[in-house]
């Protein structure tokens, strides 16, 4: 789990300090204020420290003798970190300072990233853009290493465009250099994992829900993917709805074991060709999700998605839905804010969600004045 993000002249933000709860966590502003790279940042230091982990693991079994169980220090910003970032953001040119902060004195850009260890001490990573400097000395033993693989997994990033209909991506790119972000090549790898026997408990309520929702389950044939009905029939993915196609993704995920809630998943604006029918029945399946112990990190301007979920919210049951808002706004040519509450009323003035409401009046106001054609 992803406890806390502090970037400082980063992109469009100066300083900014995101504390993430352990279920639903809802990035809101309006377009240039920074929503998306926020997620992309959260998922790639992510990835590299687990992957990071998983490899000081192997090492430290290989290391191991007998019973010795010593700690030792490892450096989690190995190269790799830098070139994570790189391929995830795309800089242009291709280079890191192009990810700090315009006009930022000192033209020196910082991510620091707090996670909780097995016994529940913060440990924290902080990464210098400018001078790609190192700062991530962490002592582990086998054992620990272990422990902290069973807790955390590879997070997930579900992008705004949907992704199943380009699995061709996958193996293009093994020869070409594709324009894109390697997000989407990790998706692709993570949604071509065998469906898992039985479902791990936290999942199988959505699961069940997707189900329904889709009519069948998301199959993937070397490299492409259908939708499966019963009896056999089945419909190549590019012949379902778009939207449709969102929840295919969220199911193919959580049956073959990607999504756990050991792997954080971040969602960029998944309100995206989706009509409100449809939003209603996503934001119950994230509630669903959020309740089980999985935590996610969505960034969206739709007011109605965050209406629906503040209604689930309140609504009565067993447990409680997590859930924290982080409203981001900019003024022209100055950073972006950051404004951090648990409850969706406490939101300060966001623009995208004024101008929603702005629009809803307007309409009201509309219907109620007597037609000029008449």
């Amino acid at each position: 789990m992803l406890k806390r993000l502090l970037v400082k002249n980063f992109t469009v933000f100066a300083e900014a300090d995101f504390e993430f709860g352990p279920g639903l966590n809802v990035v809101v502003g309006t377009n240039g204020t920074g929503k998306s790279h926020v997620l992309k940042l959260g998922y790639a230091v992510l990835n590299v420290w687990v992957s990071r982990l998983a490899q000081v693991s192997t090492i430290l079994e290989t290391e191991a003798t007998g019973t010795t169980t010593w700690d030792k220090e490892y450096n989690f910003i190995p190269p790799f970190y830098f070139v994570k970032l790189r391929s995830v953001f795309r800089p242009a040119p291709d280079n890191l300072s192009e990810l700090v902060r315009r006009g930022a004195d000192p033209l020196r850009g910082e991510v620091r990233f707090e996670f909780n260890d097995d016994e529940n001490q913060a440990q924290d990573i902080t990464i210098e853009l400018q001078s790609q400097g190192e700062s991530g000395l962490i002592n582990l033993n086998h054992a620990k290493a272990q422990q902290l693989l069973k807790e955390i997994a590879l997070p997930v990033f579900i992008p705004a465009k949907e992704i199943l209909t380009l699995g061709w991506m996958k193996p293009a790119s093994n020869q070409l250099k594709l324009p894109i972000d390697e997000s989407y090549l990790d998706l692709l790898t993570q949604l071509g994992g065998l469906p898992l026997q039985n479902l791990v408990p936290a999942a199988v309520v959505a699961s069940q829900q997707l189900n329904a929702i889709l009519g069948g389950e998301v199959e993937e044939d070397n490299g492409r993917f259908y939708l499966v009905f019963p009896k056999e029939k089945r419909l190549e993915i590019n012949m379902v709805a778009e939207g449709m196609r969102k929840f295919g993704t969220l199911q193919r995920l959580l049956n073959n074991g990607s999504l756990t809630p050991q792997s954080t998943l971040f969602w960029d604006e998944p309100e995206a060709n989706l009509n409100p029918a449809l939003l209603k029945k996503l934001a119950a399946v994230l509630a669903v999700l959020a309740r089980q112990g999985f935590q996610i990190i969505l960034a969206t301007h739709s007011l109605f998605l965050m209406k629906e979920l503040h209604i689930l919210s309140r609504q009565p049951a067993e447990v409680a839905l997590p859930i924290r808002y982080f409203g981001l706004n900019a003024r022209p040519g100055e950073a972006t804010h950051v404004t951090t509450v648990d409850d969706f009323e406490d939101l300060p003035d966001i623009v995208a969600l004024d101008a929603a409401l702005e629009q809803g009046e307007e309409f009201l106001n509309t219907l109620n004045e007597p037609d000029a054609n008449l």
